[in-house]
């Protein structure tokens, strides 16, 4: 009986210690009261990051790949701090407003600039160098614009009317199409600029032998051909994980991570997307503290569960109002008082998030390491 009790936990070992070599590789940053904070990944040894302006909302936050840039969406105004160096326990200098209108921005992988609307030109873009200052306005539209690569082999890939792009940030004329069709919405390509995902019109099956148009969620390879692959419905992308295999959708009422170029994915409904780790094992996602009582949690437990891995149908989804499509904006917070959840991509599909953060107020962000 010993001897197959230590078998046992030899074999479950190597899982455990991946499954914690990936939470203590990471900590999370977040917004509570005037302040931003930053953790490890359960939510413990929490210290004060960076003072925040009086009677702001944090709306949104990204980091680069190295976790070493912080950029963080103050109410529509976007800002940027240095993570690089910080001693342990000391909080970073105060950040830095960036000459960016409301609206979408991305950071470079390597932190070293960021892509935005401009306020001169909302239909345009510019590109900030964070270290100088340096501003470059361009004529991509901003939303869904994404720089990849880095130095000399930096691209800006981007989506217009006639289909989806890719040139150097410098010389747009010497641009390459990628995708002969631009999506409708939610147009993200992936960090290193091979894959996007967007939403285009498809048909689904209304009935046996009939069919409906209907708005889907498709990846596509950004190789001249733009081949698609339908994922989550009309769900609205949040954020791709840095190894380009994952992205963070919001579908409904439903937090999920996708594979891009597959069909596994997992949900949890009644939560918000916010970040995704780097690898796509985990998210973040924000939800409302007061959770539900357990008979009600009981009884939707009796609900068919979806297999965690299997291929999503073009059969109609059953949705309530709260499962109504987002528009292609800013996923917003749920309403009341906020707490925050770490999802797991692998494991049960009915396992259920752990909290981490008990009072958190606004987005938050998964970054790479301490």
């Amino acid at each position: 009986m010993r001897r197959a009790l230590a078998v046992l936990a030899l074999l479950a070992s190597p899982a455990l210690a991946a499954d914690d070599e990936r939470l203590v590789n990471a900590s999370i940053i977040y917004a509570r009261g005037s302040a931003l904070y930053k953790s490890d990944a359960g939510g413990k040894n929490e210290v004060e990051l960076a003072q925040l302006p009086s009677k702001t909302t944090v709306r949104a936050m990204r980091t680069d790949a190295a976790g070493a840039t912080l950029l963080v969406d103050l109410g529509g105004k976007w800002s940027w701090m240095s993570l690089a160096g910080l001693p342990a326990g000391r909080s970073a200098k105060s950040l830095t407003e960036l000459p960016c209108a409301d609206g979408p921005a991305q950071l470079a992988n390597d932190g070293a600039c960021v892509i935005c609307r401009s306020s001169a030109s909302p239909d345009k873009s510019i590109i900030v160098q964070l270290q100088t200052g340096k501003v470059t306005q361009i004529e991509a539209p901003p939303t869904g614009a994404r720089l990849v690569g880095a130095g000399r082999d930096r691209k800006l890939v981007w989506a217009d009317a006639t289909g989806v792009w890719s040139a150097p940030p410098g010389n747009l004329k010497a641009k390459t199409k990628v995708a002969p069709d631009a999506p409708l919405r939610g147009f993200l390509p992936s960090p290193d600029g091979s894959r996007a995902v967007g939403v285009y019109t498809d048909v689904v099956h209304d009935s046996v032998k009939t069919t409906k148009p209907a708005d889907m969620l498709m990846n596509f390879a950004l190789d001249g051909q733009g081949a698609r692959r339908k994922t989550i419905k009309a769900s609205v992308p949040v954020e791709w994980s840095f190894d380009n295999q994952w992205v963070l959708v919001q579908d409904g009422s439903a937090a999920c991570i996708t594979k891009a170029a597959g069909g596994q994915y997992k949900c949890w409904k009644g939560y918000t997307a916010v970040s995704i780790a780097p690898d796509g094992s985990y998210a973040l996602i924000l939800g409302n503290r007061d959770r539900a009582p357990e008979k009600k949690k009981a009884k939707a437990k009796k609900a068919p569960k979806k297999a965690p891995q299997s291929e999503p149908t073009d059969e109609p989804e059953q949705r309530t109002e709260d499962d109504a499509p987002i528009d292609d904006v800013a996923v917003p917070p749920p309403s009341g008082p906020l707490a925050l959840y770490r999802a797991k991509l692998d494991g049960a599909f009915t396992e259920r998030p752990t909290l981490i953060v008990k009072v958190v107020e606004g987005a938050a962000v998964w970054i790479s390491s301490k």
